[in-house]
Protein backbone atom coordinates (compact mmCIF):
# COMPACT_ATOMS: atom_id res chain seq x y z
CA UNK A 1 0.00 0.00 0.00
CA UNK A 2 1.02 3.42 -0.63
CA UNK A 3 2.29 6.04 1.81
CA UNK A 4 -0.05 8.34 1.78
CA UNK A 5 -2.87 5.74 1.50
CA UNK A 6 -1.58 4.14 4.21
CA UNK A 7 -1.68 7.18 6.29
CA UNK A 8 -5.52 8.04 5.36
CA UNK A 9 -7.04 4.58 7.13
CA UNK A 10 -4.70 4.93 10.50
CA UNK A 11 -6.39 8.79 10.39
CA UNK A 12 -10.22 7.27 9.73
CA UNK A 13 -9.39 4.44 12.58
CA UNK A 14 -8.42 7.00 14.70
CA UNK A 15 -11.87 9.22 14.14
CA UNK A 16 -14.32 6.53 14.56
CA UNK A 17 -12.17 5.45 17.96
CA UNK A 18 -12.87 8.83 19.20
CA UNK A 19 -16.57 8.92 18.62
CA UNK A 20 -17.00 5.15 20.31
CA UNK A 21 -15.24 6.43 23.84
CA UNK A 22 -17.12 10.14 23.65
CA UNK A 23 -21.02 7.74 24.01
CA UNK A 24 -19.39 5.65 26.70
CA UNK A 25 -18.63 8.39 29.00
CA UNK A 26 -21.49 7.99 31.65
CA UNK A 27 -20.60 11.31 33.01
CA UNK A 28 -22.78 13.15 31.09
CA UNK A 29 -25.97 12.93 33.23
CA UNK A 30 -27.59 11.49 30.58
CA UNK A 31 -28.13 7.74 32.38
CA UNK A 32 -29.28 9.04 36.01
CA UNK A 33 -27.04 8.12 38.85
CA UNK A 34 -27.45 5.35 41.35
CA UNK A 35 -28.64 7.73 44.29
CA UNK A 36 -31.60 9.52 42.31
CA UNK A 37 -34.90 7.73 42.44
CA UNK A 38 -34.48 7.73 46.02
CA UNK A 39 -36.28 9.67 48.70
CA UNK A 40 -38.87 7.62 50.48
CA UNK A 41 -39.31 10.74 53.22
CA UNK A 42 -42.32 10.35 55.19
CA UNK A 43 -43.20 13.46 54.68
CA UNK A 44 -46.47 13.65 56.00
CA UNK A 45 -49.99 11.52 56.56
CA UNK A 46 -53.09 12.84 54.79
CA UNK A 47 -54.58 16.36 55.17
CA UNK A 48 -58.28 16.99 55.75
CA UNK A 49 -60.77 14.48 54.11
CA UNK A 50 -61.46 16.17 51.10
CA UNK A 51 -64.29 18.21 52.80
CA UNK A 52 -64.41 21.70 51.78
CA UNK A 53 -62.36 24.29 53.66
CA UNK A 54 -59.67 22.03 55.35
CA UNK A 55 -57.61 24.47 57.01
CA UNK A 56 -55.47 21.83 58.94
CA UNK A 57 -54.47 18.70 58.18
CA UNK A 58 -52.60 15.35 60.55
CA UNK A 59 -49.26 16.20 62.32
CA UNK A 60 -46.88 14.51 60.13
CA UNK A 61 -44.58 12.88 62.29
CA UNK A 62 -41.17 13.04 60.96
CA UNK A 63 -40.40 9.75 59.33
CA UNK A 64 -37.39 11.40 57.64
CA UNK A 65 -36.49 10.40 53.63
CA UNK A 66 -33.92 7.73 53.17
CA UNK A 67 -32.41 9.11 50.02
CA UNK A 68 -29.47 7.60 49.03
CA UNK A 69 -26.20 9.38 48.00
CA UNK A 70 -25.97 10.11 44.52
CA UNK A 71 -24.38 8.25 41.99
CA UNK A 72 -20.92 7.62 40.99
CA UNK A 73 -20.70 9.29 37.93
CA UNK A 74 -22.83 12.17 37.49
CA UNK A 75 -24.71 14.65 39.59
CA UNK A 76 -26.74 13.32 42.41
CA UNK A 77 -30.56 12.41 41.26
CA UNK A 78 -33.11 14.72 42.69
CA UNK A 79 -34.11 12.47 46.10
CA UNK A 80 -38.13 12.38 45.20
CA UNK A 81 -40.53 14.62 47.30
CA UNK A 82 -42.26 13.13 49.65
CA UNK A 83 -46.04 13.86 49.24
CA UNK A 84 -47.76 14.52 52.80
CA UNK A 85 -50.71 16.53 54.27
CA UNK A 86 -49.61 19.79 53.68
CA UNK A 87 -45.97 19.95 52.44
CA UNK A 88 -43.20 17.79 50.49
CA UNK A 89 -40.71 16.68 52.22
CA UNK A 90 -37.53 16.55 50.44
CA UNK A 91 -35.29 13.12 50.70
CA UNK A 92 -32.94 12.50 53.56
CA UNK A 93 -34.42 15.30 56.18
CA UNK A 94 -35.47 14.36 59.12
CA UNK A 95 -38.06 15.42 61.59
CA UNK A 96 -41.88 16.39 60.80
CA UNK A 97 -43.47 17.64 57.36
CA UNK A 98 -45.77 21.09 58.05
CA UNK A 99 -47.17 22.23 55.20
CA UNK A 100 -49.92 24.26 54.00
CA UNK A 101 -53.80 24.66 54.05
CA UNK A 102 -53.52 20.65 54.00
CA UNK A 103 -50.92 20.42 56.88
CA UNK A 104 -50.80 21.55 60.77
CA UNK A 105 -47.92 21.45 62.81
CA UNK A 106 -46.96 19.62 65.45
CA UNK A 107 -49.03 20.78 69.10
CA UNK A 108 -47.64 21.63 72.13
CA UNK A 109 -49.28 21.08 75.46
CA UNK A 110 -49.99 24.44 76.63
CA UNK A 111 -49.65 26.91 73.74
CA UNK A 112 -48.42 30.56 75.30
CA UNK A 113 -52.00 32.30 74.58
CA UNK A 114 -54.33 29.68 76.36
CA UNK A 115 -56.89 30.42 78.56
CA UNK A 116 -56.83 27.32 80.12
CA UNK A 117 -54.58 24.26 80.07
CA UNK A 118 -54.51 21.36 82.20
CA UNK A 119 -52.88 17.56 82.41
CA UNK A 120 -54.43 17.06 85.48
CA UNK A 121 -50.87 16.25 87.16
CA UNK A 122 -52.84 17.81 90.72
CA UNK A 123 -55.05 16.22 92.52
CA UNK A 124 -56.94 19.30 92.80
CA UNK A 125 -59.66 21.18 90.49
CA UNK A 126 -57.51 22.38 88.04
CA UNK A 127 -57.26 26.51 87.81
CA UNK A 128 -60.00 28.58 86.02
CA UNK A 129 -62.30 25.38 85.86
CA UNK A 130 -65.85 25.45 87.20
CA UNK A 131 -67.76 22.20 88.44
CA UNK A 132 -71.99 22.43 88.65
CA UNK A 133 -74.30 20.33 89.65
CA UNK A 134 -77.81 21.31 89.17
CA UNK A 135 -76.78 24.97 88.85
CA UNK A 136 -74.82 24.78 92.21
CA UNK A 137 -71.34 24.84 92.36
CA UNK A 138 -70.05 21.74 94.28
CA UNK A 139 -67.21 19.00 95.20
CA UNK A 140 -66.14 17.93 92.16
CA UNK A 141 -64.88 14.75 93.43
CA UNK A 142 -68.20 13.61 93.47
CA UNK A 143 -68.15 13.22 89.80
CA UNK A 144 -64.41 13.12 88.37
CA UNK A 145 -60.94 11.79 89.95
CA UNK A 146 -57.10 11.99 88.84
CA UNK A 147 -56.36 8.74 87.55
CA UNK A 148 -52.32 7.65 87.60
CA UNK A 149 -53.24 4.51 85.87
CA UNK A 150 -54.29 5.53 83.03
CA UNK A 151 -52.98 8.55 80.94
CA UNK A 152 -51.80 9.83 77.20
CA UNK A 153 -48.70 12.00 78.85
CA UNK A 154 -47.54 12.96 82.05
CA UNK A 155 -48.22 10.94 85.08
CA UNK A 156 -52.35 11.20 85.44
CA UNK A 157 -55.56 12.25 83.18
CA UNK A 158 -58.88 13.49 84.64
CA UNK A 159 -61.33 10.15 84.95
CA UNK A 160 -65.23 10.65 85.16
CA UNK A 161 -66.80 8.50 87.94
CA UNK A 162 -69.40 5.33 86.67
CA UNK A 163 -71.87 5.83 88.78
CA UNK A 164 -71.17 9.27 89.27
CA UNK A 165 -70.92 10.17 93.02
CA UNK A 166 -73.80 13.50 92.53
CA UNK A 167 -76.50 11.14 90.98
CA UNK A 168 -76.78 13.46 87.86
CA UNK A 169 -76.20 12.62 84.49
CA UNK A 170 -74.45 16.14 83.80
CA UNK A 171 -70.94 15.04 84.53
CA UNK A 172 -68.69 18.28 83.32
CA UNK A 173 -66.32 21.06 83.84
CA UNK A 174 -66.74 24.60 82.26
CA UNK A 175 -63.27 26.65 81.15
CA UNK A 176 -62.89 30.00 79.99
CA UNK A 177 -62.92 30.49 76.04
CA UNK A 178 -61.25 33.72 74.54
CA UNK A 179 -62.95 37.11 74.03
CA UNK A 180 -64.65 37.21 71.03
CA UNK A 181 -66.67 34.41 69.98
CA UNK A 182 -64.52 32.00 68.53
CA UNK A 183 -61.91 29.70 69.82
CA UNK A 184 -59.93 26.34 69.52
CA UNK A 185 -59.55 23.90 72.07
CA UNK A 186 -57.77 20.26 72.09
CA UNK A 187 -58.37 17.21 74.47
CA UNK A 188 -57.67 13.57 74.03
CA UNK A 189 -60.60 11.24 75.47
CA UNK A 190 -60.47 7.44 75.77
CA UNK A 191 -63.27 5.07 76.61
CA UNK A 192 -62.86 1.98 77.77
CA UNK A 193 -66.84 0.58 77.76
CA UNK A 194 -67.84 0.63 74.23
CA UNK A 195 -66.66 2.59 71.24
CA UNK A 196 -67.38 6.61 71.21
CA UNK A 197 -69.96 7.65 68.61
CA UNK A 198 -73.19 5.29 69.61
CA UNK A 199 -76.62 6.08 68.21
CA UNK A 200 -78.00 7.63 71.00
CA UNK A 201 -77.92 11.28 71.80
CA UNK A 202 -75.28 12.21 74.71
CA UNK A 203 -72.78 14.99 74.84
CA UNK A 204 -68.79 14.97 75.37
CA UNK A 205 -67.56 18.51 74.92
CA UNK A 206 -69.39 21.65 73.74
CA UNK A 207 -68.73 25.94 73.36
CA UNK A 208 -71.35 27.38 74.90
CA UNK A 209 -72.34 30.78 76.36
CA UNK A 210 -72.49 30.56 79.97
CA UNK A 211 -71.20 27.83 82.50
CA UNK A 212 -74.48 26.66 83.68
CA UNK A 213 -75.36 22.96 83.37
CA UNK A 214 -78.36 23.99 81.18
CA UNK A 215 -76.67 26.85 78.75
CA UNK A 216 -79.63 28.16 76.23
CA UNK A 217 -76.51 28.51 73.35
CA UNK A 218 -74.06 25.19 72.69
CA UNK A 219 -72.50 23.54 70.13
CA UNK A 220 -71.96 20.10 70.98
CA UNK A 221 -69.39 17.32 70.11
CA UNK A 222 -71.70 14.59 70.79
CA UNK A 223 -72.94 11.06 69.69
CA UNK A 224 -76.25 10.92 67.88
CA UNK A 225 -76.20 8.68 64.94
CA UNK A 226 -72.00 8.60 65.38
CA UNK A 227 -69.79 11.33 66.16
CA UNK A 228 -71.51 14.67 65.30
CA UNK A 229 -71.92 18.44 66.07
CA UNK A 230 -75.55 18.90 67.37
CA UNK A 231 -77.51 22.20 68.56
CA UNK A 232 -80.68 21.73 69.60
CA UNK A 233 -80.99 18.52 67.44
CA UNK A 234 -79.41 19.58 64.48
CA UNK A 235 -76.94 17.85 63.46
CA UNK A 236 -73.91 17.53 61.67
CA UNK A 237 -72.13 14.37 60.81
CA UNK A 238 -68.63 13.53 58.98
CA UNK A 239 -68.91 13.14 55.39
CA UNK A 240 -70.74 9.64 54.20
CA UNK A 241 -72.06 9.03 57.91
CA UNK A 242 -74.91 9.83 60.40
CA UNK A 243 -78.25 9.54 58.44
CA UNK A 244 -77.41 8.40 54.69
CA UNK A 245 -80.49 8.24 52.95
CA UNK A 246 -82.10 6.80 56.22
CA UNK A 247 -79.95 4.28 57.02
CA UNK A 248 -78.14 5.14 60.31
CA UNK A 249 -74.06 4.88 59.62
CA UNK A 250 -72.57 6.10 62.84
CA UNK A 251 -68.87 7.41 62.72
CA UNK A 252 -67.01 5.71 65.61
CA UNK A 253 -63.98 5.68 67.39
CA UNK A 254 -62.36 2.77 69.01
CA UNK A 255 -62.86 1.55 72.40
CA UNK A 256 -59.34 1.37 74.54
CA UNK A 257 -57.29 4.01 72.57
CA UNK A 258 -56.97 7.48 73.24
CA UNK A 259 -58.38 10.17 70.51
CA UNK A 260 -57.15 13.78 69.36
CA UNK A 261 -59.93 16.10 69.34
CA UNK A 262 -59.37 19.65 67.95
CA UNK A 263 -62.38 21.88 67.96
CA UNK A 264 -62.70 25.26 66.00
CA UNK A 265 -65.75 27.12 67.17
CA UNK A 266 -66.65 30.33 65.64
CA UNK A 267 -69.86 31.98 67.02
CA UNK A 268 -69.92 34.96 64.50
CA UNK A 269 -68.89 33.18 61.26
CA UNK A 270 -70.78 30.22 62.56
CA UNK A 271 -68.01 27.73 61.15
CA UNK A 272 -67.70 24.95 63.11
CA UNK A 273 -64.84 22.13 62.35
CA UNK A 274 -64.12 19.35 63.91
CA UNK A 275 -60.56 17.65 63.60
CA UNK A 276 -60.04 13.89 64.60
CA UNK A 277 -56.27 12.78 64.92
CA UNK A 278 -55.38 15.87 62.81
CA UNK A 279 -57.97 15.20 59.91
CA UNK A 280 -60.57 17.53 59.38
CA UNK A 281 -63.94 15.05 59.71
CA UNK A 282 -66.65 17.96 59.63
CA UNK A 283 -66.81 21.35 58.24
CA UNK A 284 -69.82 22.80 59.57
CA UNK A 285 -70.99 26.30 57.74
CA UNK A 286 -73.73 28.26 58.62
CA UNK A 287 -74.38 26.64 61.78
CA UNK A 288 -75.72 26.96 63.93
CA UNK A 289 -78.81 29.17 61.87
CA UNK A 290 -78.37 31.68 64.24
CA UNK A 291 -76.31 32.71 67.65
CA UNK A 292 -78.17 34.41 70.26
CA UNK A 293 -75.22 35.33 72.58
CA UNK A 294 -71.17 34.42 71.10
CA UNK A 295 -69.76 31.41 72.93
CA UNK A 296 -67.48 32.27 76.28
CA UNK A 297 -66.89 28.97 77.82
CA UNK A 298 -65.44 25.67 76.73
CA UNK A 299 -67.33 22.45 78.26
CA UNK A 300 -65.98 18.91 78.59
CA UNK A 301 -67.02 15.80 80.20
CA UNK A 302 -70.12 13.55 79.60
CA UNK A 303 -73.72 14.78 79.83
CA UNK A 304 -75.56 11.45 79.62
CA UNK A 305 -78.79 12.56 77.67
CA UNK A 306 -80.19 9.16 76.81
CA UNK A 307 -76.80 6.87 78.10
CA UNK A 308 -75.34 4.51 79.01
CA UNK A 309 -73.36 5.81 81.74
CA UNK A 310 -69.46 4.84 81.02
CA UNK A 311 -66.25 5.61 82.38
CA UNK A 312 -64.14 8.23 80.07
CA UNK A 313 -61.01 9.61 80.47
CA UNK A 314 -59.44 13.19 79.46
CA UNK A 315 -56.07 14.73 78.87
CA UNK A 316 -53.80 17.05 77.53
CA UNK A 317 -56.95 20.16 77.34
CA UNK A 318 -55.85 23.21 76.23
CA UNK A 319 -58.28 26.20 75.00
CA UNK A 320 -56.95 29.21 73.42
CA UNK A 321 -57.62 32.03 70.38
CA UNK A 322 -55.26 29.88 68.24
CA UNK A 323 -54.96 26.01 67.28
CA UNK A 324 -53.03 23.96 70.09
CA UNK A 325 -52.38 21.59 67.44
CA UNK A 326 -52.46 17.30 68.54
CA UNK A 327 -49.07 16.60 70.46
CA UNK A 328 -45.96 14.69 68.82
CA UNK A 329 -46.74 9.88 69.84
Amino acid sequence: MKPHVFGRVVGALAFVSSLVACSSDSSTGENPPVGGAAGTGAGGSSAGTGTAGGSGGSVATGGGGSGTTAGTAGSAGSAGSAVGGGGSGSGGSGGSAVGGTGGGSAGVACPADKTFCSGFEETTLPAGAVYKVNAAPGEWTRDFEVDTTVFKSGKSSLKLKNPSGSGSGYQMLAVPAPAGGKFWARFYIRQADADLGIVDHNVFAGAADTDEPNSSVMVEFAEDVGISFNTMDNVRWPMGFGRVMGTPMPYTLAKGEWHCIELSYDSVARVQQLYINGELKIDATDYPATVAKPFAFFKFGFNKLHGPAREIWYDDVAVGPTRPGCLPK
